[in-house]
């Protein structure tokens, strides 16, 4: 068979240089990429020096994780019973939902931060506490998939609030990330919206584009809030129906049950 007719449809060998030519490249190619993350971990730190970071609900000296100081760190409310998850709630058409606070401030700073100032740094403090707090229950999951945006409140906000939380935890989780869920109606604004008008805004349409990445496999889905789990349940139930074993839901944050019926939470 001549080079050019290849059956793996790569270029013929001689293209690619010498053996010890492709030795180096990839070595160097490693190098590089240590060194500019390497540098970007300096970078960051030399900013934590010169600019320190202000809490983001009073404005005070904050520490590292989830830019809060100490004092609003301490008000973050956990689930009922003070075990993280609440022990694993569920939501229609969720096999387990899982949650570290109630959306209450200061956590609601924290989102807003991550979801509309851009401090995409937040996903990763979310992931660390996730992994910290709820690590035995994640970590039966087998495949990590944000909740997906539609694609112009994508080009809006540039990126998707949901993917800067689940793939910093897939990493820590050791799992692999798909963007597998694609959203094909925009739905209406919920900002406002009590209980009753979020479950009757049931327009939002799912799609698993593909299906062979979850079948058969213990999907997490990721999201930023539950406020009525309406949303979630849907795009849980399109992973089921495209053959995915099971889904647990992931979230920072839920609304407390009693505050639902009035909730103005800007969410999705």
């Amino acid at each position: 068979m001549s080079k050019r007719s290849s059956p793996t449809g790569r270029l013929p060998t001689s293209f690619y240089g010498s053996r010890r030519r492709n030795v180096l490249f990839a070595a160097a190619r490693s190098f590089t990429r240590h060194a500019v993350r390497g540098a970007r971990r300096a970078l960051g730190f030399a900013v934590d020096l010169l600019l320190p970071r202000v809490c983001l609900a009073c404005q005070a000296p904050a520490r590292r994780e989830l830019s809060l100081c100490p004092d609003c760190h301490r008000l973050l409310e956990p689930p009922p019973g003070g075990a993280a998850g609440g022990g694993g709630g569920r939501l229609e058409g969720c096999d387990a939902v899982f949650w570290l606070w109630a959306y209450r401030p200061p956590i609601d700073q924290v989102i807003l931060g991550l979801k509309h100032r851009r401090l995409d740094y937040l996903g990763r403090h979310i992931a660390a506490e996730a992994v910290a707090a709820l690590g035995i229950e994640l970590r039966r999951a087998e495949l990590i998939v944000p909740m997906p945006m539609h694609w112009r409140r994508r080009l809006v906000r540039g990126r998707n609030h949901a993917e800067s939380i689940a793939r910093p935890l897939a990493a820590r989780l050791g799992r692999p990330f798909r963007s597998v869920l694609r959203r094909r109606t925009l739905g209406h604004p919920q900002v406002g919206r009590n209980r009753r008008q979020r479950l009757a805004n049931l327009d939002v349409v799912f799609h698993c584009h593909t299906p062979d990445d979850v079948h058969d496999r213990v999907v997490l889905l990721v999201d930023d809030v539950v406020t009525t789990g309406a949303t979630a349940g849907r795009a849980a139930r399109c992973l089921r129906a495209a053959g995915a074993a099971e889904v647990i839901v992931f979230v920072p944050a839920r609304t407390p049950d009693r505050a639902a019926a009035s909730s103005a939470i800007v969410t999705d």
